[in-house]
Order: structure tokens, then sequence, then C-alpha cells
């Protein structure tokens, strides 16, 4: 609502913040919300202007579905495989179950995707690093958990993108990184003293319930280990076990075979795996249904490693396995007592899925 009526950078004390450098008290605001990045709630606000705010999730997940295609088309699979990778990720729980809601997870995804795309290609081009710079900054602009999947990028992409860097291009990735990221951190900095208030991060203090790291999903996980599995696997079916696809793999391959070369899969099961440690670290509680809605936090981890199980059935022609695992987890789907019409969504989508497997003839791609 900050967005809508322009006061995401109002404050009773925001002229004495920034012409005296005064902090704001810790209980000046008791909303945690009223702090929150905000850059993919803009187009929240768009819908909820529109007097139609259920349907920026579904816009979110279409933006997303495309997106996903791309992605794997990026990976060089094939049109086919990578339209079924895309209805595979999108059709889950953990995103479906969000559809009539206000939420900005499903765009920390796209983003999130659109990154890895960019710097897949990257392009010695002033235009290119204004994309890049565009792309990130809404990423870290739309959540703090953000900042935790840059490590992962910075990681396996920063060595070939220094190759490409010069001032002018520098400046054109700081301008909207800066414009669409690192304002919102500015601005709680200069009314909190806090950039990720009221988180507690990188020593600041943060606030209450935030700063408590007895609820993170690591150690609740530990705590209720059959409870936190039962809620992964009702959110991901199947492909929660991509985890321990990834971990079997790169094992396989650096301390079995010794072979180091870093293929396609492994790269993306490693950016996954990273992401997924990050997401341990984030915030739940001991609650079920928090455990559940924890789990859309995690769509920058299993992104990558949902595709890297792919790129290995597509290396292995085992395209047509996974269409049926894809099925699989479609079907589970449709005993949500509450959504009995997602029937008349995914029946339509179970008939596609099987022509791709059948009459559309999956090709193998080339993935390394």
């Amino acid at each position: 609502m900050s967005v809508l009526n322009g006061s995401f950078l109002s404050s009773p004390h925001i002229s004495q913040t920034i012409f005296h450098f005064e902090g704001i008290s810790y209980t000046t605001h008791i909303l945690p919300q009223w702090y929150y990045p905000g850059s993919s709630e803009v187009i929240n606000a768009v819908f909820i202007l529109l007097h139609i705010p259920t349907l920026s999730n579904i816009f979110a997940t279409l933006v997303l579905s495309v997106v996903l295609w791309k992605l794997a088309l990026t990976f060089r699979l094939s049109k086919h495989y990578a339209l079924l990778f895309a209805l595979a990720f999108t059709t889950l729980n953990v995103m479906l179950r969000w559809l009539n809601a206000v939420s900005i997870d499903i765009w920390i995804g796209v983003w999130f995707a659109l990154s890895i795309i960019l710097l897949e290609r990257p392009r010695k081009s002033v235009f290119y690093f204004a994309q890049l710079g565009f792309v990130l900054g809404m990423l870290i602009g739309s959540k703090y958990t953000a900042w935790f999947f840059l490590p992962a990028l910075i990681l396996f992409y920063a060595k070939d993108l220094y190759r490409s860097i010069n001032l002018v291009r520098v400046l054109a990735f700081l301008v909207p990184f800066s414009i669409f990221g690192l304002f919102w951190y500015i601005r709680n900095y200069l009314l909190t003293h806090d950039p990720f208030y009221p988180l507690s991060v990188l020593g600041f203090k943060g606030l209450g319930y935030f700063s408590d790291s007895h609820n993170s999903i690591w150690n609740i996980t530990l705590h209720h280990p059959f409870t936190m599995f039962n809620a992964g696997y009702g959110e991901y079916k199947l492909w929660i076990f991509s985890v321990l696809v990834a971990i079997g793999v790169l094992l396989y391959e650096y301390v079995i075979k010794k072979n180091y070369r870093m293929s396609n899969t492994n790269k993306l099961f490693f950016i996954g795996l990273l992401n997924f440690l990050s997401f341990l670290q984030f915030p739940t509680d001991a609650h079920v249904w928090i455990m559940v809605s924890s789990f859309r936090y995690s769509f920058p981890a299993f992104i990558p490693l949902m595709l890297g199980v792919f790129l290995l059935a597509s290396k292995y022609k085992k395209e047509e396995l996974l269409g049926y695992v894809t099925i699989a987890s479609m079907i589970n789907v449709l005993t949500m007592a509450y959504y009995p019409k997602l029937v008349l969504v995914f029946l339509p989508l179970t008939l596609v899925i099987v022509y791709l497997l059948q009459g559309g003839s999956i090709k193998a791609g080339k993935a390394k």
C-alpha cells in the first residue's frame, strides 16, 4: 500500500533522519513489513489498483513459466523438453498454493532465473550490463533473502563477467542496480541505521522474532525432521529428492571419478545446493503451516536443481521418465480438497505432457 499512496519513503521523522543523520528508534514502527524492499511489490500494487489483486500471482506464474522455458533453452534443451521443465515446476504444490494470494516469492524465482539466463550469455555491451543491473536490482530489491542467493551466482559467473567490464559498463550496471535494488537498503539505513531492518544480518540488531536463530529452517528441521520432510514432500513431491540426486552426482563426479570438469549439469547442481544451504538459514517456526509456507523461499534452490536433473536425464536419454514423474506430481495435486476445479487445469496439462512424450517426440538436448 505504501507504493500506491507514495509513502514508501515517508516517515514522521524522515526529515530529521536525512538532515541530522539521526536514526529512528526501533520502536517507532511496529510493523516490520513497512521496511521490506518493494521493487516487485510495485507489480502487485498495479493489480491492487485495478481491484484484481488475486490475479497478480497468476500473472507472475505465467511469466515464470515463460522464463523457465527460456532458461531451459539457454542450457540447450529442446523446445519440447524445455516446455516440460517449465510445466514440471509451475504445477508443483509450492507454486499453486499461492495462485490466489498476493506474494512476491514467485517474482524472486523470475528474477533469479533471468539472472542465470543473462549470466550464461555475457556480452560486451552497455545495454547488456544495464539489463543485468536491472534484473539483479529487482532480485535484491524484492526481498531480503535474495542477497543470500547472490554468492552462488558470483562464484560461477564473476570470472567470465570480469573480462567484459570497463568503467562505462560498470556504471550502466550500477544505475539500475541502485535504483531498483540498493535504494530500499539506503532508505532503511536512513530510517533505522539498519539496512536489513527488521532482520538480524551482518551484525545489525534486527527486531525480536527475526533475531531468533533458533527459528531457522535448519534448526526446526533438526527438532522436527519428519514434519519438515512431510512439508517439503507435500510442496515438491518427488522433486524434493533432487537435492539427493545433486549430492550423489557431485560426489560421484568429483570424489569417485575425480573428474573435475565443470559441466552445465554440475554447475546447476552446485548453484542449487548452495542456495539450498542458504534456504536452511531462513526463518520459520515449529507450526506445521509455517513449515509448509517456508518452502516458497526455496525457488532459487529448486529451479537449478530440477533443471540439473533434466540435463542429467537428457544426457542419459531418460527424458520420458521425467515426463511421467511430472505427471505423477500433478496427479498428487488433484487431491487438494479445497480446489476441486484444478482438475480443469491439470487434465489439459497432462494431455500436453503426454503429447510431448509421445506425439511430440521429445528430442534430447545438447546438454553437457
